[in-house]
């Protein structure tokens, strides 16, 4: 194996390959699940998740309001504190009903010893009405949860002055929907993360991450991962849009590998969630690369 490869700009570690798996911290319930069409069944592959060897990196199950009830119904008697982020169901477009429904869900959740409500994710309000500011104020006025609240925005420029509201209340995170085409997205996307970092806001990603490494169907999580690290090492924006922008997994899963437990604790400090299409077909990935294997997941 040549000692040296190509390395991305403003990503430590990208230049030298490096061996074996990466630090527990990097990966430790990076991975979320999301209830599908049949609440059941994405329960089970859940819970099968938990149970297996790479149980510890499996993160929250991400429950859509309307799929609360069936979740329910589909939880065992051997469940116990399963940690759940409840969703939003904004598509009716009433800020006021979505947020009761909102209620709604959490209050079923809240006396069931299965579940961990963990957080909720919801959009800022009033979209189309006033500034992103304005509407992030206004969204913060009207939350009355005790757990954390991940509100969700494309990952684009023009969301700064919302972030600006959301860093001095202090206490709420952001969940990034990356964009569907990888090439024209990538740049904005690094945008928004910058922001995000410059303000000490943490990001989930929860759309657009569709394998181990970006391709034409969707961004990668070594690109995500590295282009935090990037950004945290002082990247600028357009440094990270190549990061995010990379097809070759060389050099991204060299910079995972080079990266310490203190490193990764710091990355993951603001990107604390991944949601893939699938857990299984990225913990194949990520043991096919070498940076898991069983006896060190």
């Amino acid at each position: 194996m040549q000692s040296n490869i190509s390395g991305l700009p403003g990503l430590p570690g990208s230049d030298h390959p490096g061996t074996g798996p990466v630090v527990e911290p990097l990966l430790d319930g990076l991975l979320a699940d999301v209830v599908g069409e049949d609440a059941a069944r994405s329960l089970g592959a859940h819970r099968d998740h938990r149970r297996a060897w790479y149980g510890d990196l499996v993160g929250p199950l991400w429950v859509p309001v309307p799929a609360t009830e069936q979740v329910i119904y589909a939880l065992h008697t051997s469940d116990a504190g399963l940690p759940v982020v409840l969703v939003a169901d904004a598509s009716g477009g009433d800020d006021a009903a979505m947020l009761e429904d909102l209620r709604r869900a959490r209050f079923q959740l809240l006396d069931n010893h299965r579940v961990e409500l963990t957080a909720v994710e919801l959009p800022f309000a009033g979209a189309g009405a006033g500034s992103v500011a304005d509407r992030a104020r206004v969204m913060l006025e009207s939350l009355d949860f005790t757990v954390p609240a991940w509100f969700s925005v494309p990952a684009e420029p023009g969301w700064e002055p919302a972030f600006d509201v959301l860093a001095e209340d202090g206490t709420e995170s952001v969940s990034l929907h990356l964009p569907a085409d990888v090439t024209t997205g990538a740049p904005g996307a690094a945008t928004a993360m910058r922001a995000l970092i410059d303000r000490d806001l943490p990001y989930s990603i929860t759309a657009g991450v569709s394998g181990l490494v970006t391709d034409e169907s969707g961004f990668g999580l070594l690109n995500v991962l590295g282009a935090t690290r990037a950004a945290l090492n002082g990247a600028e924006a357009a440094e990270m849009a190549v990061v995010l922008a990379e097809t070759d997994g060389e050099p991204l899963a060299a910079a995972v590998r080079r990266m310490s437990e203190a490193d990764a604790a710091t990355a993951r400090a603001f990107l604390p969630v991944v949601v893939p299409p699938s857990i299984r077909e990225m913990i194949t990935a990520l043991e096919a690369e070498g940076l898991i294997e069983p006896d060190a997941a």
